[in-house]
């Protein structure tokens, strides 16, 4: 009974949205509005610092890469499953329904995330991936 308050604290207090930490608000549903190549990615962080990417590239079917995530005052950064870490660290800015990141390498790029459910068509047709270089 206290994990399900903690969730519904955590990631389930729709009406005090102002209330909640950067953290708490991060921990939801997301689907990229726009990327800078061909492809779609949703993405699903939980109040126990795992994370979820559905990720597919082109026309091909969506992938499934699972892991951990670490916030830092706006600073997320995450590793694999596998234990390799992500390519790179986010600066995130968080605006009502709206996920700003901003990658930390030479390329900058920012990506802008709309709080969304993933469709249940995503998560079974999903790949699992165990990711690696």
């Amino acid at each position: 009974m206290l994990c399900a308050a903690l969730l519904i604290v955590a990631c389930g207090n729709k009406n005090g949205d102002k209330n909640l930490t950067l953290e708490e608000k991060l921990c939801t549903e997301w689907h990229s509005e726009a990327l800078s190549v061909d492809g779609d990615v949703y993405l699903h962080f939980e109040i126990d610092k795992t994370f979820e990417i559905y990720q597919r590239i082109g026309e091909g079917a969506y992938r499934l890469y699972r892991g951990t995530w670490n916030l830092e005052e706006n600073l997320l950064t995450g590793k694999y499953n596998d234990g390799e870490d992500w390519a790179a660290g986010y600066n995130i800015e968080i605006n009502g329904n709206t996920l700003t990141m901003t990658s930390l390498n030479d390329a900058a790029e920012v990506t802008v995330y709309t709080k969304t459910a993933i469709p249940e068509s995503v998560k079974n047709g999903s790949e699992t991936i165990v990711k690696s270089i």
